[in-house]
């Protein structure tokens, strides 16, 4: 891996250190938005693997824009092609219908989007209340036709001004799924998750942002394959970002997630299966923005996934896959006018990939190599008054000299 390669790490240290007072994050909507553990992601965990180039694709296709918001009305997406039969999407949708008295109202949000268990969709519909100007109440649910995997979500968000917001949220999955569910399994902990994400921006140009995503054990009993799941996860993602001298803003983003699973026979004897399945994630992005109108950026991203054990029955194998990534990237704004403008950036990585498959011993990989992508995106506001902007993002893959795949976004607040 690339703990090994001392020259390498030398390098991204050093950059890391000249750039560690000049970051920015992007909203990262399913960092900061409430992510509960859904029973498919673990019981049945991924469906697909990655490849070499899986990350260096979703990082070209981040979303570029700030707004908006998670938790704020509007529309906002990123869709591109990955591989030749996949599609890294993300999707977020939320409107808020207000009564005549403007204190009571309808919300409803769909969401499509990917962790490391998988694609998952949500579509939450309920009501939100207000109280005075600072605090605001919501319960919703994410309905299904099988009462049994309903899941209930109820917020609280306080924002007594444009600097501070306090967002809080509990999430009971499959809430009735032993009662009401069409299945002979059933929970002996049902999942619930807890949220907290509290950001805010300082006169001084300093401004900062929390999210923590927690969901403690759950358990699962699932009678048809005679199976004992249990499981938990923690994701947590931050930033700090800082006005510097000339027009530049500098800052640092930060994610991770733990995720501990176990699986057993419900049957007893000593030859009764027994697995784990453990997964650690982290990352940052230190980078650099000038205010100018030619625009500059720039900075350094760093991945490591760590899994290992059983990857559920999806895969249907035990392994391990690790991963490091270290990724160089810069970019500037050209054509600038009212309404358009071209933000080209070239990102170079070095990516290190070991997967080992024991029940798929062909899809096994290891992959010690260098990458280079160019990322076109022209952005065109489609409407002046809200700001909303359409993104035309075609890429190119250096390293082999090809078309990278296309990436379209749209960014429109309500």
């Amino acid at each position: 891996m690339l703990a090994d390669k001392p020259a390498r790490f030398l390098i991204v240290g050093n950059m890391a250190w000249a750039l560690f007072l000049s970051a920015g994050a992007s909203a990262e909507s399913p960092w900061r938005d409430p992510h509960p553990q859904r029973l498919d992601g673990f019981v049945e965990g991924r469906e697909f693997l990655y490849n070499g180039a899986s990350f260096i694709n979703r990082f070209s296709y981040r979303q570029l824009s700030d707004v908006p918001a998670p938790g704020e009305d509007g529309l906002s997406g990123t869709g591109g092609s990955i591989s030749g039969d996949e599609l890294y999407l993300e999707t977020n949708l939320q409107k808020t219908l207000y009564f005549d008295d403007d204190r009571y109202g309808i919300i409803a949000r769909v969401q499509r989007r990917e962790d490391f268990d998988g694609r998952f969709d949500r579509q939450l519909l309920g009501v939100v209340r207000r109280f005075g100007s600072d605090w605001q109440a919501v319960f919703s649910a994410d309905v299904s036709g099988d009462k049994g995997e309903v899941d209930f979500q109820y917020e609280a968000t306080w924002h007594p001004d444009e600097s501070r917001t306090l967002r809080l949220a509990l999430i009971q999955v499959d809430r009735l799924y032993n009662n009401k569910g069409n299945s002979d399994n059933k929970y002996q902990r049902t999942p619930v998750t807890l949220f907290a994400h509290y950001q805010q921006q300082l006169a001084s140009g300093l401004g900062w942002d929390l999210a923590v995503n927690y969901s403690p054990h759950a358990q699962y009993e699932d009678h048809g394959n005679d199976l004992y799941i249990r499981g938990d996860q923690l994701r947590i993602a931050g930033s700090v970002r800082v006005d510097v001298t000339n027009g530049w803003q500098a800052g640092l983003s930060f994610k991770m997630e733990s995720t501990g699973r176990e699986f057993r026979a419900l049957t007893s004897g000593d030859s009764a299966r027994r697995d784990i399945f453990d997964r650690e994630m982290h990352s940052f992005t230190l980078s650099v923005r000038s205010g100018a109108a030619s625009e500059m950026h720039g900075g350094v991203h760093y991945l490591a996934l760590d899994e290992q054990g059983w990857f559920g029955s999806n895969l249907a194998s035990s392994g391990f896959h690790k991963r490091e990534e270290v990724l160089l990237f810069a970019g500037m704004t050209l054509a600038r006018s009212a309404s358009s403008w071209w933000e080209p950036t070239l990102s170079i990585g070095a990516i290190d990939v070991d997967r080992q498959l024991e029940q798929q011993p062909w899809e096994n990989r290891r992959d010690d190599e260098w990458l280079a992508r160019l990322t076109l995106p022209w952005r065109y506001v489609v409407n002046q008054q809200s700001g909303a902007i359409l993104t035309l993002n075609p890429t190119l893959d250096l390293d082999s000299l090809k078309f990278g795949g296309g990436n379209i976004q749209l960014h429109w607040p309500f």
